[in-house]
């Protein structure tokens, strides 16, 4: 539940727990810059809004545990602790920003209220069971040809959002393998919560093409590859449903997709959930270079992809379903690495400006940037000879030397070289993308091009965007390298 509401005379956005009814996030608030350091800071708010946290004010049963630093600024931890046992996962984090200002609170403590229930429970209760009473009913409740216990600790777990004194066992196994966390009832012995902790996941992939892999551009994609053409991977991030789904991409919209309940997901070319495999390892290896790259904001849903949606040699970005859906005709579209990072690009671009590509320009612009975004992504995985050039194994069959869609090194200028052709067109914008990166290296370019999106509109012209790239660039980089970016719009005859 959230709403806009005073917390301690604060007005804030507030999402309080389903279970307690405490202040479970509280963010959109202007508070005061502080320079006291940031745990001071957080100590200091805390006890402010302790009421609505549902904490002691003393915070006596609170932990200091550390600050971590981000793109974002510093993020303060607190755990929760009973009559001197950590409740595991009680935590707080305050998050401060640059300027030493507190802009978001994640509260997971278990209020005050419920703990001295606990406390007063207890008294009435049974002595705890042994260590080794604990380990044997942890040990028990899995299954593995090897069982070996890394950790036993005495805390209490939250169960049914009451505080009760557990044992927390972790336990590795082989056969199947697994790293289990398990809690059991200090006082009965029952297991309360169990939850396998290992996410590992393999599959295997082309990156971003056998093309390339191989450096082979006379492949024929109707013969069997060989092995090395393929890359074996981890795929991070997913979920424990055995589906394809993670924090940056689910393939749910694909009719009969793949499970695999124990992680195995190394398919070959022959296979359909080959497809779903090469979707998901690329979007969500993107999606982490995205945040890496300081666009932490950028999607707040999973984008769903239909790996098979169209029997037609095209693919495309939905805005109004926000998904991505890629063709089989010629070489299966979601076989090619840069034509699912170039669709991306679209969702990207949608993201930032809702309803982006509405004039011809901006349209072109979302083609070139496309191909600009996989081109740069996959630029130290391919040789030398493929790198100014994009879907190298889609277009294996096209005739071109070496095969590609299309390329980003063009000598095309405006308005001379447009077409009213948003492919042939998105060249020319490309190619002022592509010289930018080579002039400004990788992670600056792509930096800059994103960003400047968000200064744009849907119907923006080549010229609005060179414009505002150099305002980005002197909010970014303090107007560094603003006479080349300024030259590179000038030689294509975009800016004068």
């Amino acid at each position: 539940m959230k709403s806009d509401e005073k917390i301690t005379g604060l007005k804030a956005k507030v999402h309080r727990s389903a279970r307690y009814g405490t202040a479970r996030r509280i963010y959109k608030f202007d508070e005061r810059i502080s320079r006291a350091g940031p745990r001071r800071t957080a100590e200091a708010f805390l006890k402010r809004f302790a009421m609505d946290l549902g904490i002691d004010p003393s915070l006596k049963d609170l932990k200091f545990d550390k600050i971590k630093e981000s793109i974002l600024g510093k993020h303060v931890l607190f755990q929760q602790y009973l009559k001197r046992k950590p409740i595991s996962s009680a935590w707080i984090r305050l998050d401060i920003n640059k300027t030493g200002k507190v802009f978001n609170v994640q509260n997971d403590l278990v209020p005050v209220v419920e703990t001295d229930k606990t406390a007063v429970k207890e008294k009435a209760k049974a002595k705890l069971i042994t260590r080794l009473a604990a380990e044997k009913k942890a040990r028990a409740s899995v299954k593995g040809r090897t069982k070996e216990t890394l950790l036993m600790e005495q805390v209490y777990w939250p169960y049914k959002g009451a505080p009760v004194a557990s044992w927390k066992a972790i336990i590795r196994t082989t056969g199947p393998v697994g790293e289990w966390r398990i809690y059991i009832d200090a006082h009965t012995g029952k297991v309360l919560e169990k939850r396998n902790m290992i996410k590992t996941a393999r599959g295997r992939i082309f990156d971003p093409t056998p093309v390339a892999q191989l450096n082979d551009i006379a492949l024929d994609p109707k013969k069997v590859l060989p092995i090395t053409a393929y890359r074996e991977v981890e795929l991070s991030g997913l979920s424990s449903s055995g589906y394809l789904d993670g924090p940056h991409v689910s393939t749910k919209t694909t009719r009969d997709r793949i499970k695999r309940t124990n992680g195995d997901f190394r398919f070959l070319r022959a296979d359909r959930a080959f497809k779903e495999v090469m979707v998901y390892y690329h979007i969500d290896r993107a999606a982490r270079h995205l945040i890496d790259l300081g666009f932490t904001t950028l999607f707040r849903k999973p984008i769903k992809v239909d790996v098979d949606g169209t029997s037609e040699d095209n693919s495309w970005y939905s805005p109004d379903s926000r998904a991505l859906t890629f063709g089989t005709g010629g070489v299966d579209d979601a076989e090619d690495a840069e034509i699912i990072l170039h669709e991306y690009g679209h969702a990207i671009q949608d993201a930032q400006v809702p309803g982006w590509g509405f004039g011809d320009e901006s349209a072109a612009m979302g083609e070139g940037f496309g191909d600009f975004f996989a081109a740069s992504f996959y630029y130290a995985r391919k040789p030398k000879r493929l790198r100014d050039t994009v879907f190298n194994w889609d277009s294996i069959e096209g005739g071109e030397n070496p095969p590609c869609l299309r390329r980003l090194d063009r000598k095309k200028k405006y308005p001379r070289d447009f077409e009213n052709d948003v492919h042939a067109d998105g060249e020319i914008w490309s190619a002022c993308l592509w010289e930018l990166r080579k002039k400004l290296g990788k992670e600056r370019s792509e930096k800059l091009v994103i960003a400047h999106h968000e200064l744009l509109t849907r119907n923006s012209t080549f010229t609005d965007a060179a414009h505002v790239m150099l305002t980005t660039n002197r909010q970014l980089y303090a107007g560094k390298n603003e006479r080349t970016i300024k030259g590179v719009f000038q030689r294509r005859g975009i800016i004068g």
